[in-house]
């Protein structure tokens, strides 16, 4: 069920109303740079799928089927164009995780048992990027396997597998990251 300020902005968007493109874009643009930032390699390629997708969306309002949420169309749009992008790619792009909401750079945010996000952020950049965009697709973004596997091309067990291997890898290095810090801390005493 749509609210009443979504409506206001699907309706004005077909109608190419400035404010709402600018509601549009102060109250979903965070949603689409996080989604952008975690598909780019880098800042300036997240802002360049960041502009496609609006650019994109903004053509795209008298396809709304107003069964949907608009953040989950729009959502659904972000991570479709960023996968497209990198399957044209050949998925040479590094993915690395981000999310607005977060600093990845503040060493003081913290979300997996206090490994501040810029490791994570870290340890997630050296998986190898097919493990990285299945990973993201799967523990970010919370899309089905068998939908990853169409996305991706390949089959469900691939797809299963790299997430697997993801976890695996991902584990392991938590571990050692735990255990510098452990070691660090008794230096220090």
């Amino acid at each position: 069920m749509l609210t009443e300020k979504e409506t206001e902005i699907i309706e004005g968007c077909r109608k190419g109303d400035r404010e709402s493109q600018k509601s549009l874009y102060l109250t979903y643009g965070p949603l689409i740079k996080g989604i952008c930032m975690r598909y780019s390699e880098d800042e300036q390629e997240a802002e360049d799928f960041f502009h496609d997708v609006f650019v994109f969306m903004l053509t795209r309002f008298e396809h709304f089927d107003n069964i949907t949420t608009l953040g989950g169309w729009i959502r659904t749009i972000t991570i479709n164009k960023c996968i497209d992008y990198l399957r044209h790619k050949k998925l040479k792009n590094a993915i690395p995780m981000s999310s607005l909401e977060c600093d990845f750079n503040d060493a003081s945010v913290h979300d997996y048992d206090g490994i501040p996000m810029g490791e994570l952020q870290t340890f997630i950049l050296q998986l190898p990027v097919n493990q990285r965009t299945a990973f993201n697709l799967y523990v970010v973004d919370g899309i089905k396997q068998e939908q990853i596997a169409q996305m991706m091309q390949m089959t469900q067990n691939n797809v299963s597998t790299l997430i697997s291997r993801a976890k695996a890898t991902l584990r392991k290095r938590i571990n050692e990251y735990w255990s510098n810090e452990e070691k660090k801390q008794k230096h220090e005493q």
